[in-house]
């Protein structure tokens, strides 16, 4: 039996990374960053379910969530946003959303909601499966290791610190963390401190130094120097370009 396929849009690569992570023993995941990209592949492929960001680079997710009912009106679509939870929360319902994940979301329960969505026969069960199970439990450790860094990713969170979490060595949890997410865990962590750090560059408030701090790069010229690499562009130039461009 072909697995479903549940298409996630976000522009943030590190959350994308993670959810596909967790969805792995559940279904196929086709991702998009772009409202534009996420309609094209609702048009053509046979799409079960989606997980959709309220903030894209091109619309917002409600304009998206709303063309998806306009074209497959049956697809669930769950969404998830980190920007005027309550009233985006109101508004996604309001047109026809699933269930609503605000950000920083716990990524695990993310996935038992799409896993109900899309096998709803399954829904009451406890034998539904478990994101990387079948006695992968290293992989699990992973996925424990990630949900950590998206949880707390502005805290000073250590290599050792999260081995002794998700118990296990900080050799074997380095090791593993690099072969199973294709990078290490200081550079994901970083990535997703940017990443985060983009989001919130995205609005008008807060200041520059608030951002770096809300993200855990509590050294100005640091986070300076880190997002101009990541990016190409500093900070303050990152804003007004997407100010801009929402303009």
């Amino acid at each position: 039996m072909s697995r479903k396929q549940v298409l996630l849009v976000d522009d943030d690569r590190a959350l994308r990374e993670t959810i596909e992570l967790f969805l792995l023993d559940v279904c196929d995941v086709k991702t998009a960053s772009t409202g534009t990209e996420a309609l094209n592949v609702v048009q053509r492929e046979p799409i079960a379910a989606v997980v959709l960001d309220y903030r894209l680079p091109d619309r917002s997710g409600l304009e998206v969530l709303a063309a998806i009912r306009s074209m497959r009106p049956h697809i669930p679509v769950i969404m998830i946003s980190g920007f005027g939870s309550e009233v985006v929360c109101a508004s996604a319902f309001k047109l026809g959303a699933r269930d609503y994940f605000p950000k920083p979301m716990d990524v695990a329960e993310l996935a038992r909601c799409v896993h109900q969505v899309i096998s709803p026969e399954k829904a009451g069960q406890d034998t539904a499966p478990t994101p990387l199970a079948g006695g992968r439990e290293r992989n699990l450790a992973i996925q424990k290791a990630v949900a950590i860094v998206h949880r707390r990713y502005w805290q000073q969170l250590s290599l050792s610190a999260v081995a002794a979490e998700v118990a296990m060595s900080r050799y074997h949890l380095s090791h593993r963390f690099r072969e199973v997410m294709g990078t290490t865990f200081r550079a994901y962590l970083l990535r997703v401190r940017l990443e985060r750090a983009k989001a919130l560059l995205a609005r008008p408030e807060p200041r520059v130094t608030e951002v770096g701090m809300a993200v855990g790069l509590t050294d100005l010229s640091r986070f300076d120097k880190l997002f101009k690499r990541y990016t190409g562009v500093t900070p303050s130039d990152y804003r007004a370009a997407q100010l801009r461009s929402f303009a």
